[in-house]
């Protein structure tokens, strides 16, 4: 979900040819592509960090839109710009909106995600594949309280098949951002939301790949013509972590804490662009604390 708010704002500032072929009863199309990057401060010298290349082509008639994305996360090695894994990791989501009027609406997305490993000895053989299916059913909403505030957000279900010890991934996640919103004025809104990420296993005798995040997320949108400037911050309420179960079945704690700002501008002809970099305190109570880098860029088409 980190591209999400990227994603959203991309689309939603590439809104003039959208909202003509809404009127219209036609179809609507968004395509686009994002690049991202995550590092650690030192990773330089042990070769780990993640980025994240994704193209993406939305299409949308009435009530019903479908998104296709192809994309690829995986460990980069600096010193020759290689990566952990390949483009292989498809997604499909399709969308219903069951309500939408001026006072409220309600959504439901169903989709499935693959997520595809090529493993790597430490001499560069080839240890192995993997390839784990993830099946999403997330409804969304919006419940506007006055002209000035609204409450909305999304709740997703995850259930994981496929290759679970290889991947290290629970069976079932939920993920969850809620909150309100306040117009401020013309320019300025205050979006305050609730989020939770939790990783679980609904086979009791399994711990394997269970975690749990909870944070506020504050956004502060300034809408400036065709700019739209918003400074956001992530403050970490509660986090712990038990990735390495096999060795150590008790689990670990953290404390993260975000700043970040993201920049879109509307070209106003169906096209748009998005920058975003953040800066993030990472507190471990195994081992030492992390100063984390998240960087992205991303472009999208409207018609």
């Amino acid at each position: 979900m980190k591209k999400l708010m990227q994603c959203t704002v991309l689309i939603a500032c590439a809104g003039a040819a959208c909202v003509q072929a809404a009127e219209n009863n036609g179809w609507n199309y968004n395509i686009g592509a994002m690049y991202e990057i995550e590092n650690v401060e030192g990773q330089g010298e042990d070769k780990d960090g993640l980025y994240e290349p994704s193209v993406y082509f939305n299409a949308s008639y009435g009530d019903w839109s479908i998104a296709l994305t192809m994309y690829q996360e995986g460990s980069a090695d600096y010193s020759d710009l290689s990566r952990g894994t390949y483009f292989n990791r498809p997604e499909i989501d399709i969308r219903y909106q069951i309500i939408d009027n001026d006072d409220w609406s309600l959504g439901f997305t169903g989709g499935m995600r693959n997520y595809g490993y090529h493993f790597k000895n430490d001499d560069g053989s080839s240890n192995g594949t993997a390839n784990t299916q993830r099946y999403k059913f997330q409804p969304d909403w919006n419940v506007k309280i006055n002209p000035d505030w609204s409450f909305s957000g999304w709740l997703a279900y995850y259930r994981f098949d496929n290759d679970l010890d290889q991947t290290g991934y629970s069976d079932s996640r939920v993920e969850t951002e809620t909150g309100f919103s306040w117009r401020i004025n013309e320019t300025v809104t205050l979006r305050t939301n609730y989020y939770l990420e939790r990783g679980f296993n609904t086979d009791s005798d399994k711990n394997n790949g269970e975690f749990s995040t909870q944070e506020m997320r504050i956004y502060l949108p300034i809408a400036l013509g065709n700019t739209t400037l918003t400074p956001y911050t992530r403050l970490g309420l509660d986090r712990w972590t038990n990735w390495d179960w096999s060795e150590d079945i008790d689990t670990e704690n953290h404390d993260y804490n975000r700043l970040g700002l993201l920049y879109a501008y509307d070209f106003r002809n169906g096209l748009s662009m998005t920058l975003e970099y953040a800066f993030e305190w990472e507190n471990h109570d195994e081992g030492d604390n992390d100063k984390f880098h998240y960087a992205g860029i991303g472009v999208n088409y409207a018609f």
